[in-house]
């Protein structure tokens, strides 16, 4: 491994983080496929500290109240460790010369701590599935590095704990989390990124962004008038064990989904069955009937048994495999908080 000056951070940092950067040594060589996973966890992490870091500058202004006391102590923590992520990352990317991506801009829907909180949940949450994701694809190439993205991962997952608990919701609603692939953790952080702002961009394939929503109640007398949305057993793979209804947590019957008709790859599917993919924890894809309700704007059943982070999409196809879907997926992912 190539040696290169460490990425400076200050010592309130590395006090604040409860540590600095590892100073083990790496593997001697890095693989091109490890090079550009870690070069995608960098791009996340980039954009988690800023949002942290955005919801510490304006604490002060939406205050605290009905949050512990300590909640600017523990964000300012959460900041700490995020910083020293990021500078892992680097450094171990510097190290074997490789392109470091730099922060792009970023645009956040929040303007109180009710809203960073709630988004923080999300944020945490794709940060864990994405890196999961990487854990699970590095094992195969570069099995001696896994260590520093799976501890980085634990400690994500206690953010994420954190943003729920205070958020009066449960720490840990799952026993397993979601791993995600590489292309959907990619559009799912666009969101979030300021058009044209990147300094390097990720080679990935950019999707439809889908949105999900509460249906309305125009939408839910039409869909029950034409029988095509909350009358419809969801789908599942043959290969998918039926969940027990006692086990589950209960959720709205059904979303509404909204996309872009005009884009592409929907284009190209115009006039067939599309179907909703619901993916969580470890479990094979579920798919729902998507009932159009109008132009780029549908129905769907929300399937018994997703709990924490649930990712979904918008399909033609019917994979049993979240690594086929991402490659299938029409529009979206979306993130959601089922529990």
């Amino acid at each position: 491994m190539a040696t290169t000056a460490a990425v400076p951070l200050c010592s309130d940092t590395i006090n604040g983080a409860g540590g600095g950067i590892p100073d083990r040594n790496e593997p001697p060589m890095l693989s091109a496929e490890a090079v550009k996973e870690f070069q995608l966890a960098l791009f996340l992490e980039n954009l988690e500290l800023s949002y942290f870091q955005s919801g510490l500058e304006n604490i002060s202004t939406w205050g605290t109240a009905g949050y512990p006391n300590d909640t600017t102590k523990i964000l300012s923590k959460i900041v700490a460790q995020e910083e020293v992520h990021v500078a892992t990352i680097t450094n171990l990317l510097s190290g074997y010369g490789a392109p470091v991506i730099a922060p792009c801009q970023y645009s956040f829907p929040v303007s109180s701590i009710d809203e960073f909180i709630a988004l923080g949940d999300i944020i945490t949450s794709l940060g864990i599935s994405a890196l999961i994701g990487v854990v699970h694809r590095v094992s195969y190439t570069d099995p001696s590095i896994v260590n520093t993205v799976a501890s980085i991962v634990t400690v994500e997952s206690r953010h994420d704990a954190f943003f729920r608990h205070v958020g009066g919701r449960v720490p840990d609603p799952a026993p397993f989390d979601t791993g995600i692939s590489n292309i959907w953790a990619y559009n799912l952080a666009l969101r979030f990124i300021v058009p044209g702002s990147c300094p390097t961009e990720i080679p990935l394939p950019i999707l439809p962004p889908l949105t999900v929503s509460t249906p309305t109640a125009a939408e839910n007398r039409s869909s029950a008038a034409t029988g095509i949305a909350s009358s419809i057993v969801p789908y599942q793979n043959s290969t998918t064990i039926p969940v027990n209804a006692a086990n589950t947590t209960v959720t709205s019957s059904d979303m509404a989904f909204s996309w872009d008709p005009m884009q592409m790859p929907l284009v190209f599917e115009q006039g067939r069955q599309l179907f909703v993919g619901w993916t969580n924890q470890l479990n094979t894809p579920v798919y729902t009937v998507l009932s159009i309700i109008d132009q780029g704007r549908g129905v769907a059943d929300v399937p018994q048994g997703l709990n924490g982070a649930v990712f979904v999409t918008v399909t033609s196809q019917l994979p049993d495999n979240d690594y086929d879907l991402a490659l299938a997926t029409l529009a979206g992912p979306a993130a959601l908080s089922l529990s």
